[in-house]
């Protein structure tokens, strides 16, 4: 009994509690305005920024901007196709009331980088529409190629 207990609770290390399997929609809202930039994320400190996401949704108020995860698919652009195969996880979380995102990547072929994490925060717009407020971008290391926490550090 002891066994099982503890069995039960371990885990991926790579996933938040709560992390679900993520996969892309069959179909795309065809009238949906996409975001074609790209987020910019600072190696240094992990911090994203997400040029022209914000207005894109002020200008043409896209259905994926509904929800804050899939808010989050469009600023990530996570359902574009990957090289390998890429286990997208998706967790949704509040913290001082507003929607926090996490994604997880996991399976990236890369013989350094064992996992990616990206954490966005949204704020729910009068429109209804959620809106990107801050991100960090993390990362974790393969085993023997550098740090093993999730973190800006590069893998070596």
């Amino acid at each position: 009994m002891i066994l099982l207990v503890f069995v039960a609770g371990c885990g991926d290390p790579n996933l938040p509690s709560g992390a679900k399997l993520w996969t892309p929609p069959a179909t795309q809202d065809a009238g949906d305005a996409r975001w074609t930039q790209e987020i910019v994320v600072d190696r240094d400190s992990g911090a994203l920024s997400a040029p022209g996401f914000n207005a894109l949704i002020d200008a043409s108020a896209p259905g994926w901007a509904r929800s804050p995860s899939t808010a989050a698919v469009e600023l990530l652009d996570l359902d574009r196709p990957f090289d390998g195969p890429v286990k997208i996880y998706l967790s949704e979380q509040t913290e001082r009331d507003d929607p926090v995102v996490t994604a997880t990547l996991t399976g990236l072929g890369d013989d350094s980088v064992e996992a990616k994490r990206y954490r966005v925060e949204f704020a729910r717009g009068d429109d209804g529409r959620y809106r990107f407020v801050s991100g960090e971008w993390s990362q974790r290391c393969q085993s023997g190629r550098g740090h093993r926490s999730f973190n800006a550090r590069t893998c070596s």
